[in-house]
């Protein structure tokens, strides 16, 4: 497993809890595909995810008596990531998005490519993620 995988599948575990154990790494995995990894193998992708994690001050290790470990520094739902778009990229979502919204007969969430917004990027993984289920 990589470090991307491992950092994925600890970023959903902090969706659901505030703190996070290597005790825990099955519980984590159910679910998860472990590619061929041997348990130190599978422990050392998640150490390498967890110090990014903490290098990125969502989370910070503590010692409780022998064990480590991870907290969430704060609420999960108030972290947020600054990100950067192109025009041609805003230019996009907002055709793919108002396209939908065409098909649906339904403009209220129509999207302005000169200002990008959380709710069309919800939007837009909304539409995503019905296309997905007609599969």
């Amino acid at each position: 497993m990589t470090v991307f995988e491992a950092s994925i599948t600890l970023y959903a575990w902090f969706a659901e809890n505030d703190t996070f154990q290597i005790a825990q790494l099955s519980r984590a995995m159910i679910g998860k595909e472990r590619k061929g990894c041997s348990d130190a193998e599978l422990e050392a992708s998640f150490r390498c995810a967890l110090g990014q994690l903490e290098k990125m001050e969502l989370i910070k290790k503590a010692e409780a008596g022998d064990t480590e470990v991870w907290v969430l520094q704060k609420n999960y739902l108030t972290v947020e990531q600054d990100v950067k778009i192109s025009a041609d990229t805003a230019l996009a979502i907002s055709e793919v998005i108002n396209n939908f919204c065409k098909i649906v007969d339904d403009y209220k969430d129509e999207c302005d490519p000169s200002s990008i917004t959380e709710k069309d990027v919800q939007n837009l993984v909304h539409i995503c993620s019905y296309f997905m289920s007609k599969k």
